[in-house]
């Protein structure tokens, strides 16, 4: 079939349609599902782990990129990718009826992100290699914009869509529908796309059988140390939390819960499980710890004198990175922390802590106002770190970002007037609360500039560009995996207020981290695109 050289089909035919579809998955799983179970009357600490844990796949889509690099054409990734997403997300909101509707469409929507961390990366990929550079300058602010509509239709519009279907349903039965509808949605959009795809010259199989079978084992390794020294560490700390709880009578919310025991697979015991809590934590450290080891000896060996591990070497043995990897850990943590523990707070009842208030109003607020204030912050962070330089601007940046989750305390407090006002269909809107989202999530997208700038400088001072920006961006990810899943233990044990105090004094370390990270002017020349 007739290829089309790079720069010769027009990206206003593609461009759109890829970033919007590709924010999609993203939106729903990381955002919309925990509204979902939050609506299931799933606790708050199972939704704030279980939901970042299936986010993890974004987060490693640095060892998973050789895959699509060495198998396949990005367009034959795409095309099939999406193909998998759709059938993912219909096969959620059948998932979503069942009486295991929780532990069901967790794991679908976790294979789900696996589909859309693959897709991601063949996505981007694919327009290097449709475009031209001059195209790609051009066409930056087009792809995060897209983006974020794609945000905005699963955020606030579908978000919207089940609180008014709830008023006549329940939520077992209102979003099972949403999700088919955006199911629907996704799906048109890929058969709206398949024929626009161009044939980039470029886009060929790159590896042969054997370069194939060696970059499968370095992905298993390199999963398996990710995930083995997640799980280890997971262990240990539940633990070590438990000891404390049980000895000392303190935070009893540390706790292992009682349920939390080996199922029965033969035979019969009373609750069909077996062991104790603490058993079963254990035989997660023996495992998971096991795993981690034979997966880091493999590794070591698989890759050492190729070019991921020259990759990984090289990050790690660049000057003063121990400053530049507390950075990238910590100057987004306390704002992680917000970002998974504010729908549960918007939503749980009064007496509970929350504010009370419905899909409709979360829609329209979190995923409308939100979104926007962040889109409006990005690019403001980015003009003035063009301005004056990302030196000048880091401490304005960071406070930008940190400052305002002192809103959300006072809140929790009840020190901040809510008066809500009934409109027709929309039902009661509280301008204070719209007011302090649209600060807050200004404040979050003005901070991340500085962080993403930051990166993108730290990625070029070696020569595994592509490498060096897909590891910080991963290790930053995984971080906020772990601050979402503190966010919930927190919030269990001291109530909101407690996890935006946690909050304020998680931002500490990320501010001063600004002190001793290696920092040039050189930063002015980089541009950058928030999502």
């Amino acid at each position: 079939m007739k290829s089309d050289p790079a720069g010769t089909v027009n990206p206003w035919r593609f461009i759109p349609l890829l970033y919007f579809m590709q924010a999609v998955p993203v939106t729903l799983v990381q955002d919309v599902a925990t509204v979902v179970y939050k609506d299931l009357g799933i606790a708050n600490e199972s939704i704030t782990r279980w939901t970042s844990l299936i986010a993890l796949p974004w987060s490693l889509q640095m060892i998973l990129g050789p895959l699509v690099d060495l198998n396949g054409t990005k367009r034959r990734w795409i095309a099939g990718g999406q193909l998998a997403i759709a059938a993912g997300l219909i096969l959620a909101a059948f998932a979503l009826g069942t009486p295991r509707a929780f532990e069901l469409s967790l794991v679908i929507l976790g294979f789900t992100a696996v589909a859309s961390a693959l897709t991601n990366i063949a996505t981007d990929g694919f327009v290097i290699l449709s475009t031209t550079k001059n195209q790609q300058a051009k066409f930056a602010g087009f792809m995060s914009t897209f983006y974020r509509l794609g945000r905005l239709f699963g955020a606030s519009l579908l978000v919207f869509l089940a609180g008014v279907l709830m008023r006549s349903m329940p939520a077992g039965q209102a979003w099972p529908i949403v999700f088919f509808l955006g199911t629907a949605v996704y799906g048109l959009a890929h058969l709206g796309l398949r024929p626009l795809l161009p044939r980039p010259e470029a886009d060929i199989v790159k590896g042969d059988r054997a370069e194939t079978s060696i970059t499968l084992r370095q992905t298993v390794a390199l999963l398996g140390t990710a995930l083995g020294g997640y799980f280890t560490i997971n262990a240990i700390v539940r633990l070590v939390a438990h000891a404390l709880a049980v000895n000392f009578d303190i935070m009893p919310g540390w706790r292992l819960p009682e349920d939390n025991r080996i199922p029965q697979l033969m035979g019969t015991v009373e609750g069909g499980q077996i062991g104790s809590p603490v058993m079963t934590e254990v035989a997660q450290l023996v495992v998971a710890g096991t795993v981690a080891v034979l997966s880091v000896s493999a590794a070591i060996r698989w890759i050492r004198g190729r070019e991921m591990g020259n990759a990984l070497g090289s990050f790690f043995a660049q000057e003063r990175v121990a400053a530049i990897l507390f950075f990238i850990l910590f100057y987004r943590f306390g704002e992680a922390m917000v970002g998974k523990i504010t729908p549960l707070f918007l939503k749980d009842a009064l007496d509970k802590g929350g504010l009370g208030i419905g899909n409709e109003q979360l829609g329209l607020l979190s995923g409308g106002v939100g979104v926007v204030g962040i889109i409006l912050g990005g690019i403001t962070g980015g003009w003035v770190v063009s301005k004056i330089g990302l030196r000048r601007a880091f401490i304005p940046l960071a406070l930008a970002m940190h400052v305002p989750n002192i809103l959300y305390l006072l809140a929790s407090y009840r020190l901040l007037p809510m008066q809500a006002y009934d409109l027709p269909w929309l039902g009661p809107l509280s301008p204070m609360l719209g007011g302090m989202l649209f600060v807050d999530q200004f404040g979050y997208g003005f901070g991340f500039a500085g962080y993403m700038i930051y990166l993108m400088w730290v990625a070029q001072r070696g020569n595994f560009v592509t490498s060096h920006y897909a590891i910080g961006t991963g290790l930053g990810a995984l971080c906020i995996a772990i601050a979402g899943i503190l966010s919930g233990v927190v919030q269990a044990n001291f109530g909101y207020s407690g996890v935006f105090w946690a909050v304020l004094v998680g931002s500490i370390p990320g501010l001063l981290a600004l002190l001793w990270i290696p920092l040039e002017d050189a930063h002015r020349s980089i541009k950058v695109s928030v999502e």
